[in-house]
């Protein structure tokens, strides 16, 4: 029990870690500043063209409220989670949720790749892939190489 009860805990660091990365940039009322700054730091790392940056603005607004609506459910769910286990109750069937959810945020997010993958040259692919932008293991804010633990 104490074994389940850590690894449900690892999991709710790890993931706790990952939807806050994932939410960055679409929560807040300062998102659109920082949706527009990073737009304009793609462009220039990549070396995009207007038109192509238009596209890229498109696939991210199309799937936007779907992702929005995964990562709410995922942090509620995560909360829920991490209580659950605090307070030493069964987390099964509330980790394969989160375990569900975290799919489907994987899976929005995926959605999104596929449509701006056609937009980018070979060379432009290779590089967002490398880019925090791209959630690549490329670097971080701050310089800082990207860590796997």
């Amino acid at each position: 029990m104490l074994r389940r009860s850590l690894v449900a805990l690892s999991l709710v660091a790890l993931l706790g870690g990952t939807g806050v990365a994932l939410a960055q940039g679409t929560q807040g009322p300062a998102a659109p500043v920082h949706r527009e700054h990073g737009m304009a730091r793609l462009q220039q790392r990549l070396g995009l063209t207007d038109d192509q940056v238009a596209a890229i603005k498109a696939a991210y607004a199309k799937h936007r409220d779907e992702q929005k609506q995964s990562w709410k459910a995922l942090h509620t769910a995560q909360a829920e989670l991490r209580q659950l286990a605090l307070n030493g109750a069964d987390t099964t069937a509330k980790t394969a949720e989160v375990q569900q959810l975290l799919g489907q945020t994987v899976t929005a997010r995926v959605k999104v790749l596929q449509e701006i993958g056609p937009i980018l040259t070979p060379e432009q692919r290779a590089k967002f892939a490398e880019t925090q932008f791209g959630h690549g293991h490329g670097k971080r804010h701050h310089g800082k190489p990207a860590t796997q633990s």
